[in-house]
Order: structure tokens, then sequence, then C-alpha cells
């Protein structure tokens, strides 16, 4: 895969530690230095080449922190199994603060977004991770060469839609929603509902909600 055109902007030097250390300590995330450096080094390049290719809507860096960074990683208690897929990764949300937090898991990161897949690579070149890959292609289009035990999205589509999406990729396991105001459809043949948790992400109020479904007996 093909690298984006370095922007010629510098990375600035990070200014989110405390803040970053502080959110994590809330959220129950073990995070040692390393894992710590990844994660400003990720923002610091998301804003860095958003600037450039416009990946997300434009934030400023207490927004980036908050609703990105600790919204993923509101993920963690729920995942399931080593092999987890990201559908809709977009710039890398929720994969790759998600692969920087659990190098034991395997990510890949799907989306059919050239560009946006190509600063995922970028990414994870730079940031050097080793348990995670990006794949571009459309979710209904894509046949994995083996099921995947966690299913995590962000908003690519309503539920009931992606439920129907990421069906096929896996034969039994578990599928994360990141619910905001509506609440979930009525759930396919061979889904359960385990539960629906808050996220607890600091300072982005009370409204989102992690839905935890269970495919398979």
């Amino acid at each position: 895969m093909s690298s984006l055109a370095v922007p010629s902007t510098p990375l600035s030097p990070p200014q989110d530690g405390p803040q970053l250390e502080a959110g994590l300590r809330q959220m129950q995330v073990p995070a040692d230095i390393a894992c710590r450096q990844a994660l400003l080094q990720f923002m610091q390049l998301l804003q860095k080449w958003n600037a450039a290719y416009n990946l997300t809507a434009a934030v400023d860096t207490d927004t980036l922190l908050h609703r990105h960074v600790f919204d993923s990683l509101s993920l963690l208690p729920h995942l399931a199994g080593r092999h987890v897929i990201d559908v809709g990764s977009g710039a890398g949300l929720p994969g790759i603060p998600l692969a920087i937090a659990c190098p034991d898991r395997e990510f890949l990161l799907l989306d059919a977004n050239a560009k946006k897949t190509r600063f995922i690579q970028q990414c994870i070149i730079e940031i050097g991770l080793q348990n995670a890959s990006v794949h571009r292609q459309r979710v209904e289009e894509y046949v994995p060469p083996q099921g995947f035990d966690t299913v995590v999205s962000r908003a690519l589509a309503p539920a009931d839609t992606l439920l129907a999406w990421v069906d096929p990729l896996l034969d039994r396991g578990r599928v994360l929603l990141m619910l905001g105001q509506g609440g979930l459809p009525e759930l396919p043949g061979g889904y359960r509902l385990q539960g629906v948790y808050p996220a607890g992400v600091p300072g982005a109020g009370t409204g989102r909600q992690i839905a935890v479904l269970e495919k398979g007996s």
C-alpha cells in the first residue's frame, strides 16, 4: 500500500500527557509510558495529516482526546478473543487506540476509503504497531480468511444495517455497537443482547453507551 505524501508541518511536541494520564486512570485503563507515548503520537499524526487530507471533522486537541481516543478505549472491557476487526475504521478509530492498548490482540482495520486506509497504514508504520493491519474494501464485500472474535464499529451505519453487514465476519463471537441517542433495533436470529453499558468517557457526558451483542451459543 502506497504512502501519503508527508505534510510539511512537523509534529508538535506532546502537550497532553498529564490530561491523557488522568483520563486513563479515571477509566481504569492500564497504560505504561510506551502506551501513553504511542497514543499521543497517534493524536499528533491525526491532527497533522487531517490538516492536509481532511480525514475527519476538524478537532482541537481536547475534543480529539475525549471524543475519539477515550471514546475508543471505552470498548476495552468488552473485547473478547484474540482477533478483532474494526469495521469502517475511518481515521483509525477505534482500531488504532485499541491496538496500542492491547498488544496481545490482533486488529484488522477495514475501510473503503483509500486516503484513510493509507493514513492508517502510515500510523501503523510510524507508531510501530506489530498487532494491527489495514485492508481497503467495503464491509459488505469483504470475505475474511477466518472469522473474528469481536467486531467493533463507531457509527458506520444504523445498527440493523451494520449487523447485516458484519454477520458473515464471525461464526460466533461478539459485536460491540457504540450507541448515541438511538436505541437498538430488533436483533436478527442468532444474536442476543449481553448488555448495554455506559461508555464512561471522561468529559463526554452521559449519553454514550456500548451495546454488547453475542452471536452463537
